[in-house]
C-alpha cells in the first residue's frame, strides 16, 4: 500500500480538484437535462415514499442518510454516509464510509473519496478513491465506467463497460459469470486470479515494480529537501519574527487540542470553499478558488516544520539551553523524525497528518493573536 499512497495527503488534496474542474461541466449537462423533469414526472415514475428535493444538496454531519429523491446533484462530507434514495444528478462524497444500498439509484455519476466503499445500488460511473477496500456487491450495477484506486478491490456486481483498476488486491468470486461486460485493466503489485467468464472484453494487466533502490534514493531525496526547506524557513522567521517561536510554544504546550480543532476546520472548510468557488459560481469564483488552493498548500507545506520548531522551544526550555543554535538544531532533528515516520506503513500517514493539522491550527491562531498585539499596540 505505501507504493500506491506516498505522499497522500498531497496526492487525494491534487485528486479533489481534479475531480472538483470535472464536475464543472457535468454539473452543466445534469442543470439542462433535469430542469425538464417535474416532481409530479420522477413520482410517477418510480413507486417510492421518498421525501422530495427539488435542488442541490450539501450536507455536512458525522452521520449522513440520503433517502429522498434528489432532482440535483448531492455534495455530502461526514464520518458515514449512507444513501438509499435517488439521486438524478450526481453523488460527490468525502467520508470515511460510504454505504450505497440496493434501494438506491443515482442517474449521474458516484465521485468518492473515503476509507471504506460499498456499493450495492445503480450508478452510471464511479471515480472513487478508497483507502482500504471498494467493494461492488452483486445487486450493484455500474451502468457505464468503473475507475477506482484502492488497496483492497472486491467485485461481485456488474459493470456493463470497462474497469479501470489501480490495487494491491483484486478478487471475484469463484464462479463469477460477466462482472465486467467490456474491458478490465488493472495496475496490481499481484496478479489477480480471475475467473474465465468474469470478462466479457479483454483483460490487460500491469504490474507494479518495486524497485527497492529507488525508493530509498527518493526517500533520502524527500529528507534532504524537507530538512533544507525547514532550515531556510526557520532561520527566516528568527531573522524577520523572533518571538514567533515563543508564541507557538505557548499555543502548542497550552492549547494543542484547540490548535488541532481549528487546524481541521480550516482545511476542511478551505476544501468546501474551494469546492463551491469552483463548481458553483460557474467560472466567476475560479481565481480566488485557485488562489485559496495555492494558500492552502503554502500552509500545509510548512505546517509540520512549524509543529517542530514548537516541540524544540518546549525541549530546549525544559533544558535551559536557550541559545538559537539548539533552537535550530532541534527544530530540524523533529522535523526528521516526522517525516521518517511518514514512511511506516499505515500509521505514518495518519500521525503526520495529525502533526501537519495541529501546525497549521497554531499558525492560525498565531496569526489571530498578533492581529490583537498589532490593534492594542496602536490603541496605544
Amino acid at each position: 500500500m505505501k507504493k500506491i499512497f506516498d505522499n497522500k495527503v498531497i496526492f487525494i488534496f491534487i485528486s479533489i480538484i481534479t475531480l472538483l474542474f470535472s464536475l464543472s461541466s457535468v454539473v452543466m449537462a445534469t442543470n439542462d437535462v433535469t430542469t425538464n423533469s417535474t416532481e409530479e414526472d420522477i413520482l410517477a415514475s418510480y413507486e417510492t415514499g421518498y421525501s422530495f428535493a427539488s435542488s442541490d444538496l450539501l450536507l455536512f454531519d458525522s452521520n449522513i442518510e440520503i433517502s429522498q429523491i434528489v432532482d440535483g446533484n448531492v455534495f455530502a462530507y461526514g464520518g458515514t454516509v449512507n444513501v438509499t434514495g435517488e439521486i438524478y444528478g450526481d453523488l460527490l462524497v468525502f467520508s470515511n464510509s460510504l454505504n450505497v444500498s440496493s434501494d438506491a439509484i443515482i442517474h449521474g455519476n458516484i465521485f468518492a473519496i473515503s476509507n471504506n466503499i460499498t456499493i450495492s445500488g445503480l450508478a452510471s460511473d464511479i471515480y472513487a478513491i478508497s483507502y482500504s477496500s471498494f467493494t461492488l456487491e452483486e445487486e450493484s450495477i455500474i451502468a457505464r465506467n468503473l475507475n477506482i484506486m484502492s488497496n483492497s478491490v472486491s467485485l461481485i456486481g456488474q459493470v456493463s463497460r470497462d474497469a479501470n483498476i489501480y490495487t494491491n488486491s483484486l478478487n471475484f468470486a469463484d464462479n463469477a459469470r460477466e462482472v465486467v461486460k467490456g474491458n478490465l485493466n488493472y495496475i496490481s503489485t499481484n496478479e489477480a486470479q480471475i475467473p474465465d467468464e468474469a470478462i466479457s472484453g479483454e483483460t490487460k494487466y500491469t504490474p507494479i515494480n518495486v524497485d527497492y533502490k529507488t525508493q530509498i534514493i527518493n526517500i533520502i531525496t524527500n529528507i534532504i529537501s524537507a530538512l533544507i526547506y525547514s532550515f531556510i524557513f526557520i532561520m527566516l522567521t528568527i531573522w524577520i519574527s523572533p518571538k514567533f517561536k515563543d508564541r507557538i510554544f505557548e499555543i502548542v504546550s497550552k492549547k494543542s487540542f484547540k490548535a488541532f480543532g481549528i487546524g481541521l476546520l480550516v482545511f476542511f472548510g478551505a476544501i468546501i470553499i474551494i469546492f463551491i468557488l469552483l463548481l458553483f459560481t460557474y467560472g466567476l469564483g475560479t481565481t480566488v478558488g485557485v488562489a485559496t488552493i495555492g494558500l492552502l498548500a503554502l500552509t500545509c507545506s510548512i505546517s509540520n516544520t512549524v509543529f517542530s520548531m514548537s516541540i524544540s522551544k518546549i525541549i530546549t526550555n525544559k533544558l535551559n539551553w536557550n541559545k538559537n543554535t539548539s533552537f535550530v538544531l532541534f527544530s530540524l532533528l523533529f522535523v526528521l523524525i516526522i517525516k521518517l515516520i511518514g514512511y511506516i506503513p499505515y500509521i505514518g500517514s495518519p500521525i503526520s497528518f495529525i502533526t501537519s493539522i495541529i501546525g497549521l491550527g497554531t499558525i492560525c491562531i498565531n496569526a489571530y493573536k498578533r492581529k490583537d498585539l498589532v490593534n492594542t499596540e496602536t490603541q496605544k
